[in-house]
């Protein structure tokens, strides 16, 4: 019987820069390999290796991804073996006794005559990305703007009913004498190609799924934040993703042992029912002002006009410094190295 994969971002490019939800994954790992040498797509072939071999065996494996470009992948974590490997340029300041580095066979060496041009290429990468975080931050300013417009005509007393109804639906009301596991996650990411997201394979094989639907400041996150809180007390592990824009929000939440995941289903991860099970809850419908749309209608079009102009310049940017670190790997790319992936997997799997 094979083992399953999910996967999801533990950094993420946002509104508050580049922001980390790695540590509470490592929760319970007591073997930590940082790997390092090779380029990323070298890094890239390594985790798909051993990831293969290791569902092969019929391990569950999750799979971490490089938000900047999710074609990359930076780290693998193998729960019940309470292992993981990660590469080293994402998880810099691991140490401890159960930390170990594990090497590829090579470094890549950039040719003398090409160091000052990727010197460059490091600045004009970097450069890129803060001024992607700069277009965050005003396109936040605007999603506040339109956040408001729907705050103004909230029904607060039916939006805290609601979310009691929806926290004693999916939770057992007797507390269980046990600290929950609470992990923190991004679903998807803002990358270089624009929104990405893993919604479909973090809820695949879940019984129940719950599609949120609703328009900014509706309460989305506010309702997950509840269901989070009454999850932890009453002991129930729980996976918590955070929104990819703006981490302080939420947008999805699974609790894998009850069998359901409950999620804000709007763009740029907007989904809707496929399965018999799945449900939708409109917050616009239970808890907004009839008319709101409509009484707004040209000033929701302006800021969402804004908000999109500045998230197009954050991707464009985004998309500035993912080619420049593509050339970088170029003026040191080797044929792929068959001999250190098998080398360095096999140093994984008989720790195991």
């Amino acid at each position: 019987m094979s083992g399953n994969i999910i996967h999801y971002f533990a950094r993420g490019n946002t509104a508050k820069g580049l922001y980390h939800l790695l540590e509470s994954n490592l929760y319970g790992i007591k073997k930590i390999f940082l790997l390092d040498g090779g380029t990323a797509s070298e890094r890239t072939n390594f985790f798909n290796e051993l990831s293969n071999q290791l569902v092969d065996q019929g391990k569950d494996v999750e799979l971490l991804h490089c938000p900047l470009d999710s074609h990359v992948i930076e780290g693998l974590i193998a729960v019940k073996e309470e292992t993981a490997v990660l590469a080293k340029g994402a998880a810099p300041s691991l140490s401890g006794p159960n930390v170990q580095v594990l090497r590829l066979s090579y470094s890549p060496v950039v040719p003398a005559n090409q160091r000052g041009h990727v010197k460059k290429l490091k600045e004009q990468a970097e450069a890129a990305r803060q001024n992607a975080y700069t277009c965050f931050q005003h396109a936040l300013a605007v999603h506040d703007e339109w956040e408001a417009i729907y705050i103004q005509q909230l029904d607060r007393k039916r939006a805290n009913e609601l979310s009691n109804e929806w926290i004693n639906r999916l939770l057992p009301t007797v507390t269980r004498d046990r600290k929950a596991v609470i992990k923190h996650r991004f679903l998807g990411a803002a990358t270089s190609r624009g929104a990405v997201d893993f919604v479909q394979n973090l809820t695949e094989g879940l019984a129940n799924r719950y599609f949120i639907k609703g328009r900014p400041g509706t309460g989305k996150s506010t309702m997950l934040k509840k269901i989070v809180a009454a999850s932890e007390e009453r002991g129930y592990d729980t996976e918590v993703y955070h929104c990819g824009f703006d981490p302080g929000s939420l947008d999805m939440v699974i609790v894998r042992e009850l069998g359901f995941a409950i999620f804000d289903s709007t763009a740029p991860h907007e989904y809707f029912p496929e399965k018999p099970t799945d449900q939708v809850l409109d917050l616009y419908r239970e808890i907004v002002a009839a008319g709101t749309d409509e009484k707004n209608e040209a000033s929701i079009k302006e800021i969402a006009g804004r908000y999109r102009s500045w998230m197009n310049q954050a991707t464009a940017h985004l998309n500035e410094s993912n080619r420049c670190y593509q050339q970088i790997e170029a003026c040191s790319a080797q044929a792929r190295d068959e001999k250190a992936i098998k080398d360095a997997c096999e140093k994984v799997l008989k720790s195991i």
